[in-house]
């Protein structure tokens, strides 16, 4: 979900089995006015975690999220999960934003996965960031007779 739709971890360790919904064939995730669909293997894993999460205590039975933390009735925590999604390489919730941003207009982008408009906003300026500048001072650098580290 953090690579798929750009979804910040405090979002992600928020979720609760009710945020998915099956129809058409098809999982969605409810995040907002708008269903997310989820590809069908990431679909069969959300549906185990909510069907028969792992490391569920009787305490935490009742609590009732797709990630539970280890205080009964609480998510998991910030800096665990962070650190379990590092220690499996996934870290590119940028780049995920950015190829989503390409596809889609900044207010469409923050209705659909409930960004603020400045940040999607934000997101679709540095997706569509002028290199000009970067291919000028370059072509400076080279006619003065700097060398650019080699490609």
């Amino acid at each position: 979900m953090l690579l798929l739709f750009g979804l910040p971890i405090s979002r992600i360790r928020m979720l609760r089995p009710e945020h998915l919904h099956d129809r058409d064939g098809g999982t969605y995730l409810a995040l907002g006015r708008h269903p997310l669909l989820v590809p069908p293997k990431l679909a069969t894993l959300l549906g185990d975690l909510a069907a028969t999460p792992a490391n569920r205590t009787r305490l935490a039975a009742g609590a009732g999220w797709l990630f539970p933390g280890r205080v009964p009735s609480q998510p998991a925590g910030p800096s665990g999960f962070s650190r379990k999604l590092l220690d499996h390489g996934i870290a590119a919730r940028n780049a995920a934003l950015i190829a989503l941003v390409e596809d889609l207009p900044a207010p469409i982008l923050a209705h659909v996965l409930g960004l603020h408009i400045n940040t999607a906003v934000h997101w679709t300026q540095i997706a569509r960031r002028d290199w000009t500048e970067y291919l000028i001072a370059r072509e400076e650098d080279a006619k003065r007779g700097n060398t650019a580290p080699s490609e």
